[in-house]
């Protein structure tokens, strides 16, 4: 499904992606909810340890893994279900390839 284009000036996309957040102090493991060619809405469960920028690993089903830069643009407290809350952030993509870019515009485009 995807999203209005909104405030952000991009459409988003309703998925939920495995997302690996690098940090100096080890990985964090999250999951997107919706994302866009500019960046991402994240939940995970401790996003204490994080930067304000980083690199992190998007796991795209049936595609090679999407490797961005990003930084932070606004973090809340998020709950997924009854039993499991934890952060979400806001990224925006400091730095992604070109290919990358297209990828997540065909996918986009696709999904409407």
């Amino acid at each position: 499904m995807v999203l209005g284009i909104k405030s952000r000036g991009q459409p988003r996309a309703k998925v939920k992606w495995p997302v690996l957040i690098q940090t100096a102090s080890g990985s964090i493991s999250g999951e997107t909810h919706n994302i866009s060619t500019s960046g991402a809405f994240i939940y995970c469960q401790d996003p204490s340890s994080l930067e304000d920028n980083f690199q992190m690993i998007i796991k795209v089903p049936h595609r090679q893994s999407l490797i961005v830069s990003a930084r932070i643009i606004w973090k809340t407290v998020a709950t997924m279900n009854d039993k499991t809350s934890g952060s979400g952030i806001g990224v925006q993509f400091s730095e992604i390839s070109a290919d990358d870019r297209r990828l997540l515009q065909a996918w986009i485009a696709n999904h409407r």
